[in-house]
Parts: C-alpha cells; sequence; structure tokens
C-alpha cells in the first residue's frame, strides 16, 4: 500500500534586470508571500534554492512547497 499526498508550490526570482543576485531580496520576497498567503510553516515541506550563472553573475530563483491543507487554497 502506497501513501500520496497533495502539495502545493510557488518559485519567485528577482527580476533579471532589478537585483537578480541579490538573495536577501529574494528571501525577503519568499517570506511576503508566505505571509501574503497567510501559510502555516508547520506546513511546508520544502524549500529550494537555485541559481543559474548568467552574464553579469549568479541568478537566485526559490520555490516553495507546502502540504495542501482545508484552508490553504492560493
Amino acid at each position: 500500500m502506497s501513501e500520496s499526498w497533495s502539495s502545493q508550490h510557488f518559485s519567485l526570482a528577482n527580476p533579471r534586470d532589478d537585483g537578480p543576485d541579490d538573495l536577501p531580496k529574494l528571501l525577503r520576497r519568499i517570506a511576503d508571500e508566505i505571509e501574503g498567503r497567510q501559510l502555516d510553516p508547520a506546513k511546508v515541506l520544502d524549500l529550494t534554492i537555485s541559481q543559474e550563472i548568467i552574464e553579469s553573475g549568479p541568478w537566485w530563483s526559490a520555490s516553495l512547497y507546502w502540504s495542501a491543507g482545508d484552508s490553504e487554497t492560493a
């Protein structure tokens, strides 16, 4: 018997022409999004941070996954 569950996610990156290498800015945007969606931090399953190297340096992005619940449908 296998178990399964539903999850939701969103991904963000700083604009390429406005601080793509600003990791603290991206982390603040992730925090703002968590608060704006009123996500329960206990339901966060994973937060991945990645970078792509572009001509001006790193371009950071992030994806957040959380357990789908009755109250969160964002």
